[in-house]
């Protein structure tokens, strides 16, 4: 834990009570000035810090943030999250995973943002990326599978994003919408992009980026998104702390990444025929401007989807869907 994710939990433990700043420094082995600077820079966080007239601290509030100081309790991962890295505003999440995996970071870390400038959805869409309402977080994974089974990833991730959402919010009843996409109702939910890096027989890393629509008011959207996108608490008709989406999300997707890793998409299948979207709906197809109409008969092991089209069954392997011939 970084020192000011100590003096969170030390406050926190305190419930209310003040703890003295030769208290805090003796738990941290640090100085007084030390202390402040790290308080200091949890409120301009957005917590609430109160210093109390016999020169000690207590605990007000803390900000509907996924700072790790929130999300490492709730955490029951042992990899994934463990290093979890909080801004208020950044480019993209993915960029700045990518970067970081370069250098060398571990699998696990997360790079978690409070809005984005140029958040991105798959084939350079951009992704709407409002402050303080939504969830952006981006993984970095570094699977040693072979490269034909790591176009399967956001298959998992969306899976594993489905369930943890409708652990939170059972009224949303979120579904997989093959490749990427998670949706309620029809309308959008949370968008995947996952990013490869390899080499000529390798998986170097995978960058996972995820945005879920979290307290995102219907009205906020710009007019061509309304209709098409939702939100958890336009779902469940309350707000719900992002922190705990992203705890809920990395505590799914651990398990779930583990068994893909060990076995392959192949024992996920149930799970994903039961939140599938497509199966059975007609849908049109959109592969680098050619436009293929037919029914979704489901996901592949492979994770390709298999359309039925007057010519017969063809897995596809990529692709935009869309509901509708």
């Amino acid at each position: 834990m970084t020192a000011a994710q100590q003096i969170v939990a030390v406050l926190r433990e305190a419930a209310g009570a003040e703890v003295s700043s030769r208290a805090l420094c003796e738990r941290l082995g640090v100085t007084r000035a030390a202390v402040w600077k790290q308080v200091e820079a949890l409120r301009a966080g957005g917590y609430a810090i109160e210093a109390c007239s016999r020169r000690g601290y207590r605990f007000v509030a803390a900000p509907d943030t996924p700072h790790a100081a929130e999300v490492l309790p709730l955490l029951r991962t042992a990899r994934l999250g463990r290093d979890c890295q909080y801004v208020e505003e950044t480019g993209s999440t993915n960029r700045d995973a990518a970067a970081r995996a370069e250098a060398g970071a571990a699998e696990g870390l997360v790079v978690a943002a409070g809005a984005q400038r140029a958040g991105r959805g798959r084939q350079a869409r951009v992704w709407h990326s409002p402050p303080g309402a939504n969830l952006y977080f981006s993984l970095v994974l570094r699977p040693e599978v072979e490269l034909a089974r790591a176009a399967s990833l956001p298959l998992v991730v969306g899976l594993a994003v489905a369930e943890a959402l409708e652990g939170l919010a059972p009224e949303a009843r979120p579904l997989v919408k093959w490749p990427n996409d998670i949706l309620a109702r029809g309308r959008k939910l949370c968008g995947i992009l996952c990013e490869l890096q390899a080499e000529t027989d390798r998986v170097r890393h995978i960058i996972a980026g995820v945005g879920v629509n979290v307290n995102l008011e219907p009205e906020s959207l710009p007019a061509e998104l309304r209709g098409r996108a939702t939100s958890l608490k336009a779902e469940a008709g309350r707000a719900f702390s992002r922190a705990a989406v992203l705890a809920a999300v990395l505590n799914r997707l651990e398990p779930l990444y583990d068994r893909w890793r060990a076995e392959g998409l192949a024992p996920l299948a149930g799970a994903l025929a039961a939140r599938d979207a497509l199966r059975g709906r007609e849908i049109a197809l959109e592969q680098g401007g050619r436009r293929v109409a037919g029914v979704a008969d489901g996901i592949q092991a492979d994770g390709a989807l298999r359309l039925l089209t007057a010519e017969g069954l063809v897995p596809v392997y990529s692709g935009e869907a869309h509901l509708g011939a």
